[in-house]
């Protein structure tokens, strides 16, 4: 159970948005100084619920990669609840920074449908979701990634499972929950109306910048901007909008998707004029 309850405590969660290739996880690894709170955008204390190992760390590549892991922080990948929860209780006790991942694997020998499959893992992110609410601690941020939060819900009204309490009630407990997924209309309206501070990638097509226009306020030139940018700088640059709290409080990143990493801060009226 959580435990420190502390209201002064700010929501600080977090929607990343955007098509496939769009970078919504690269979103995650590459982006920082989000807000003014915090000079990075992730902090020290990480566990992430990452259905296609998006995160895992190779110690044979570069130090410098920052695709590798978190950023190029290590991650320590598990795939089933017993070495997993072990590994954060550690972690978390131990009081130093760290980055677990869950990436469950199924224990059938035989292959599961679709939908099987779809709904082991929504078993696996309420049983994830409940650890983190029993690990959250209103002294100390955990930080709380979600990947691809889309495929695993059923509903896109209010959010009653485990991680709508994450969003609704964890900030008090030091809970920082990121949900990263393609288009808004397709996750819970709860969690997408507690994350104040929102990333938007490249979208694929107009009703969806239209969508996101809708519910965000940022123009929805810029967003075609971003999409555009996007394809002409494949495997070079990653554009964003950023949102943070307060009414049509709108920015724009650049960054670089080779070392060194850097991230350009832009007013949307520089992102219009990029070329």
């Amino acid at each position: 159970m959580a435990v420190n309850i502390d209201e002064s405590l700010e929501a600080r969660h977090v929607c990343i948005a955007a098509d496939t290739g769009g970078g919504k996880t690269a979103a995650v690894k590459l982006v920082n100084g989000l807000d003014d709170l915090a000079n990075s955008f992730i902090g020290d204390h990480v566990a992430i619920f990452d259905i296609y190992g998006n995160y895992r760390f190779d110690g044979r590549k570069a130090k410098n990669n920052k695709f590798n892991g978190l950023g190029g922080r290590k991650v320590f990948t598990y795939n089933d609840r017993a070495s997993f929860a072990k590994a954060l209780l550690s972690a978390w006790r131990s009081g130093k920074c760290f980055v677990v991942a869950y990436t469950p694997v199924p224990k059938s020998k035989r292959p599961l449908s679709q939908d099987q499959m779809a709904e082991f893992r929504r078993k696996e992110l309420e049983w994830f979701g409940q650890l983190m609410w029993d690990a959250a601690d209103g002294k100390r941020e955990l930080y709380v990634v979600i990947e691809e939060l889309a495929k695993l819900v059923k509903s896109v009204g209010k959010d009653n499972s485990i991680i709508g309490e994450l969003a609704t009630g964890g900030r008090a407990y030091g809970v920082i929950l990121v949900t990263v997924f393609q288009r808004s209309q397709e996750v819970p309206k709860s969690i997408w109306n507690m994350s104040k501070r929102k990333i938007i990638g490249a979208l694929d097509t107009m009703p969806d910048i239209e969508a996101m226009s809708k519910s965000t306020g940022a123009p929805v030139d810029c967003l075609v901007q971003v999409s555009k940018l996007n394809a002409k700088y494949t495997k070079r640059y990653l554009h964003y909008v950023i949102r943070k709290p307060g009414f049509g409080n709108l920015s724009a990143k650049r960054v670089s998707l080779k070392p060194p990493f850097k991230v350009d801060n832009w007013t949307l009226d520089e992102l219009l004029a990029a070329e």
